[in-house]
């Protein structure tokens, strides 16, 4: 009989310890879930845009990308952005929407195909295969594609390659090379001339630097 007290009590015991034990485990996978329920919440209001907030196009992104692209990085503006103002920055900058204002870049340009400057372009150098309509810059290269155009005066410091059109001056106190693609109407003014068979130039050619009487 006492026997069969001491087992009953040990079973009573377990029975206990296992319902302790039940419970134990289902409030640790309630805190559990309560904590990842949290963290779930804070996650989707930092990815949630403020109540009543347009949600921000991709123009806008790649607006607010190209303002803040920092110096040392690469700055792109692909090609369907418009961006109305001045563009400026230290960075490689590379343009295949539009601007509706001036760039002026410390850095390499290029101006890709599709690619619309309703303004002045200053650079260290540039590549212009899309149209620009003022003046082009550069204090190094200026290196016009055949699907280039300018609608302004052309400078570069020490070299200038022309396979497209230009709509004004050309000036550099170094090289000018014409290729046989290429179209100027307006004045050229080099220390020296390189052109070939084919290029067309309608106005006076002077073959000495520009800052030269």
């Amino acid at each position: 009989m006492l026997g069969t007290e001491k087992e009953i009590m040990e079973m009573e015991n377990a029975g206990r310890k296992g319902l302790f034990g039940r419970l134990n485990k289902n409030i640790n996978e309630a805190i559990q879930q309560n904590r990842g329920g949290t963290e779930r919440v804070r996650d989707a209001v930092v990815e949630t845009a403020a109540p009543g907030a347009p949600a921000p196009t991709a123009d806008d992104i790649a607006i607010r990308r190209a303002r803040t692209a920092p110096a040392t990085g690469r700055m792109v503006i692909p090609e369907g952005v418009i961006i109305e103002g001045n563009i400026s920055g230290g960075a490689e900058t590379e343009i295949s929407g539009k601007i509706d204002g001036d760039v002026q870049i410390n850095g390499n340009l290029l101006l890709g195909k599709s690619a619309l400057v309703t303004g002045n372009v200053r650079a260290a150098s540039c590549r212009v295969d899309g149209l620009v309509e003022g003046k082009v810059e550069c204090a190094d290269e200026v290196d016009l594609g055949q699907s280039g155009r300018v609608n302004g005066d052309v400078s570069g410091g020490k070299r200038i390659n022309l396979s497209g059109q230009v709509y004004g001056n050309v000036m550099t106190p170094g090289v000018l090379k014409m290729a046989a693609t290429c179209q100027v109407k307006g004045d050229v003014h080099a220390r020296s001339l390189s052109m070939d068979e084919g290029a067309t130039l309608d106005g006076s050619c002077i073959m000495r630097p520009p800052s030269q009487k």
